[in-house]
């Protein structure tokens, strides 16, 4: 599947910033139509160079290598796999490399080149496969809190520890919670790319996938589910221990935490990832599509930090010398 511009017959993406269908040829707004293809992708459907090396297991959008042309895989997007909702980019490609610079630009040991242009230019959207699950939860907790009381009397000091049963009962419902299910993408990037603005969620349209790379799931909403859960326990025990004021300390005893799975809904979140590689080892970065959250560890240059550290060393001897020349000329 393509979208062609009505008008000049180039491939038409989706424009985060203007929020709708654009050709980047002529300019054209909303002048997409859809062309479906009728059997698997194995070359381009504009140029027909081959597709197999940017066809992976568990790719659905993908791009020509040779001409650029934007395609979306038709089976890995419909039937079992035509994700419920999708979270539009509304961080346009120049705007997540502007991000990039403001974030990582002004670190003193990032190797050469780590933000150059031609690096960053290499920057892709893409839309992750998430599974969004609804649940409703009972919880019983148990802890023991103490007070500590401190007093001087004569020449005595006395600490006093008294103990208190907590106990709290909780109902909660959650929904929404966000599981990635990409084996591409690091669970531990992508919780730190949330929280995403939901309300901004709209109904599944293949449009909003022209322009961008996609994955469809890698494994089930069952396979996934106690990711899930491991989730909402830690919401819980945060509400909990919210809720629990006045004591020095707080230990939990026990916290029965029971969830009963209401609805589960497969979506597409959109994530911005650049990769830059550097002394044989890929460092990859993300920003939230969405909110623009940026995430990512710089590499250190070795070379910039020994410079750093002669320069340092050499204006301190420096500065030693004038000092004791100075010294030397007072007295």
């Amino acid at each position: 599947m393509i979208f062609k511009c009505k008008n000049c017959g180039g491939n038409i993406v989706y424009d985060p910033d203007k929020g709708t269908m654009c050709c980047p040829h002529c300019d054209g707004l909303d002048t997409e139509e859809k062309i479906v293809s009728t059997e698997a992708m194995h070359t381009c459907v504009s140029c027909g160079a081959p597709m197999e090396s940017v066809i992976l297991e568990h790719t659905s959008a993908t791009k020509c290598p040779n001409c650029g042309t934007y395609v979306i895989l038709d089976e890995r997007v419909q039937g079992a796999y035509e994700p419920a909702l999708i979270l539009p980019f509304r961080i346009s490609r120049n705007k997540a490399i502007d991000l990039l610079k403001s974030e990582f630009g002004k670190r003193v040991f990032t190797p050469t080149g780590f933000l150059s242009n031609a690096s960053v230019s290499k920057i892709e959207g893409t839309y992750v496969p998430f599974f969004m699950y609804d649940y409703d939860t009972s919880t019983d907790y148990h802890g023991t809190g103490t007070k500590v009381r401190h007093w001087t009397s004569g020449d005595y000091e006395y600490t006093e520890t008294s103990y208190f049963d907590i106990h709290r009962e909780m109902d909660a419902s959650f929904d929404r919670v966000p599981v990635d299910a990409s084996d591409y993408m690091d669970d531990q990037y992508m919780d730190l790319l949330e929280p995403y603005a939901y309300e901004g969620f709209e109904s599944f349209q293949e449009k909003y996938m022209s322009g961008f790379l996609g994955e469809k799931y890698n494994r089930s909403e069952e396979e996934l589910a106690p990711r899930a859960i491991e989730k909402i326990k830690t919401a819980i025990e945060a509400l909990i221990n919210a809720s629990i004021t006045g004591y020095t300390t707080v230990t939990r005893k026990s916290m029965d935490a029971n969830a009963s799975k209401q609805k589960v809904d497969y979506a597409l979140l959109p994530v911005w990832e650049y990769v830059f590689r550097y002394r044989n080892e890929n460092y990859k970065f993300h920003v939230n599509g969405q909110t623009g959250k940026v995430v990512g560890k710089t590499p250190v240059a070795k070379n910039k930090v020994v410079l750093y550290g002669a320069t340092v060393f050499g204006l301190i001897t420096l500065i030693g010398s004038m000092i004791r020349l100075l010294a030397a000329a007072i007295m």
